[in-house]
C-alpha cells in the first residue's frame, strides 16, 4: 500500500511504524477519546480540568520511566525486546479502551495504561533512527516518517470515524455511539498492529553495549556520569532544554485541541472537519520541512515552526461561538508546523548524538519531551476556571518564548558528536 520510494527496505519499514502509530494518535488520542470521555465524565464537575490533570500526570510517568528505559536498551538485543514488550502494552490498553460501559475511572485508567505503552515504545522507536540510516539521511527519514504518519492515518481514520460520524448527524440514533467508539478504536489499534509487522521483522539493533551485571544499576551508574559530564554534553542538554519548552505547546495542542475546542464553543461537526485538515496539510508540510532543512538547516525550520505556532495561539484567544470560522485557519496553520517541528526537532537531535549512545540519549530526549507534556496541561488545569479558555490558552506563550530564547544559543558544531 505504501511503496516510499526512494528509501532502503530499512528506511521503510521505519517509517511504517510512524504510519502505524498514527492512527492510536489522531483516532484516539486527539479526536475521540477526549470527546467520548467528556460524554462519559458529562456528570462529573471540572471534567475538562480533570483530564488536564490526567494528561501531565501520564507525562511526568513517562519522564520517569523514559531514561531507565533508553539506557536499559542501549544493551545488546534490549532495543527490540523493550519495543515488543511496550507495544504490547499500547495495543492491549487501546483494545481494552473499547470495552463498552466502562466507567469514567476505569476509562482513565485503561488510557493511561494504553498511553504509557505507546509512548515508551516511541522512545525506542526514536533511537531506532540511528540504526537504520546514516546522518546525511536523517532529516529525510524522519521527516517522511511524520508526513507518512500524517497522510497514511487518514485511512483507518476515514473508516473508524464513519459509523460516529453518522451518530452525530443524526443518521444513526444515539444509542450507537458508544457502539461507534469502540469500532473507531478497534480499527485505529488493528492498523497500529498491522503496521508495526515491517520494524518488528526488519530492523535491528546496530549500535549497542555488552550485557553487565546489575544492568540496571549500571544504567543508572551510565546515567549519572551522563549527567556528571554535562560540561562535556552542554549543547546536546541545551538543546533539551530549549526542547522541553517549545515542544511543550505542540504536544498540548496535540493532546488537548478537542477539548479545548468544545470548550470555545467549537461544534464536534467543525473539530472533526478541521483535524482532517491538519493531516492532509501536514503531509506535504512535514516533507518540505524535511528538505528546506536539508538546504537551511534545521535550525532556521525550528524557528519558523515556533513563530507559526505563536500566531496559532494568538487566533485561538479570538475563537468564539460566533467566531468558530476561525478554528478553520488554526488548524491549517498547525499542519503546517506541526509535522515539520517534530520531526526535524528528531533529526536535529539525533545528529548531535554519540551513535553509540543514542538510546540513552534518546531516553533523555524523550524525559524531557514527556515534561513537556506537563507544563502547559498543568498551567491550563489551574488557570482555565477562573480565567476561561479563552484567556488560559495564553499561558502557552511563556513555554514557548522560553524554548525559543535557549535555543538561540545552542550550537550544534559544538556537541560531543562533532
Amino acid at each position: 500500500m505504501f511503496k516510499l520510494p526512494g528509501f532502503s527496505k530499512l528506511e521503510r519499514s521505519w517509517i511504517l511504524y510512524d504510519i502505524a502509530n498514527s492512527a492510536y494518535i489522531l483516532t484516539i488520542i486527539t479526536v475521540l477519546f477526549p470527546i467520548y470521555y467528556q460524554t462519559i465524565a458529562a456528570n462529573i464537575d471540572n471534567r475538562t480540568q480533570i483530564f488536564a490533570f490526567v494528561t501531565a500526570g501520564i507525562a511526568l510517568t513517562d519522564a520517569i520511566l523514559a531514561p531507565i528505559i533508553g539506557s536499559l536498551s542501549d544493551y545488546r538485543g534490549n532495543k527490540k525486546k523493550f519495543f515488543k514488550v511496550f507495544l504490547t502494552l499500547g495495543i492491549l490498553g487501546g483494545l481494552f479502551l473499547a470495552v463498552p460501559g466502562l466507567s469514567p475511572l476505569a476509562l482513565i485508567v485503561v488510557f493511561i495504561i494504553s498511553s504509557i505503552g505507546y509512548n515508551m515504545s516511541n522512545i525506542v522507536y526514536d533511537a531506532f533512527l540511528v540504526d537504520v540510516t546514516d546522518e546525511s539521511r536523517m532529516d529525510k527519514v524522519s521527516s517522511a516518517g511524520y508526513a507518512w504518519g500524517y497522510i497514511g492515518s487518514m485511512i483507518p481514520f476515514a473508516i473508524a470515524i464513519l459509523p460516529y460520524a453518522l451518530v452525530t448527524l443524526g443518521f444513526l440514533n444515539e444509542s450507537f455511539e458508544q457502539l461507534s467508539v469502540s469500532f473507531a478504536f478497534i480499527v485505529a489499534i488493528i492498523w497500529w498492529y498491522v503496521f508495526s509487522q515491517p520494524i518488528l521483522k526488519d530492523v535491528k539493533q546496530v549500535y549497542e553495549l555488552e550485557h553487565e551485571k546489575k544492568p540496571v544499576l549500571r544504567s543508572y551508574q551510565r546515567l549519572f556520569r551522563t549527567f556528571k559530564d554535562i560540561k562535556k554534553y552542554k549543547m546536546i542538554f541545551l538543546f533539551m532544554i530549549a526542547y522541553l519548552f517549545y515542544i511543550d505547546v505542540v504536544n498540548t495542542v496535540i493532546r488537548l485541541a478537542t477539548t479545548l475546542g468544545s470548550d470555545l464553543g467549537v461544534g464536534v461537526t467543525t473539530l472533526l472537519g478541521v483535524v482532517v485538515l491538519v493531516q492532509v496539510v501536514a503531509f506535504p508540510s512535514a516533507i518540505i520541512y524535511g528538505t528546506l532543512a536539508s538546504k537551511y538547516g534545521g535550525k532556521i525550520m525550528i524557528l519558523w515552526g515556533i513563530f507559526v505556532y505563536a500566531i496559532t495561539i494568538g487566533i485561538t484567544y479570538f475563537i468564539t461561538e460566533e467566531t468558530t470560522y476561525l478554528m478553520w485557519i488554526v488548524g491549517l496553520l498547525v499542519g503546517i508546523a506541526q509535522g515539520g517541528i517534530q520531526s526535524i526537532s528528531r533529526s536535529y537531535f539525533a545528529k548531535m548524538l554519540p551513535a553509540e549512545k543514542s538510546n540513552e540519549f534518546f531516553g533523555f530526549f524523550s524525559v524531557f519531551g514527556k515534561f513537556s507534556g506537563i507544563i502547559s496541561p498543568f498551567l491550563l488545569g489551574l488557570v482555565i476556571n477562573s480565567w476561561g479558555t479563552n484567556q488560559a490558552v495564553l499561558v502557552l506563550y511563556g513555554p514557548l518564548a522560553i524554548g525559543t530564547l535557549l535555543f538561540f544559543f545552542v550550537n550544534p558544531n559544538k556537541s560531543l558528536a562533532k
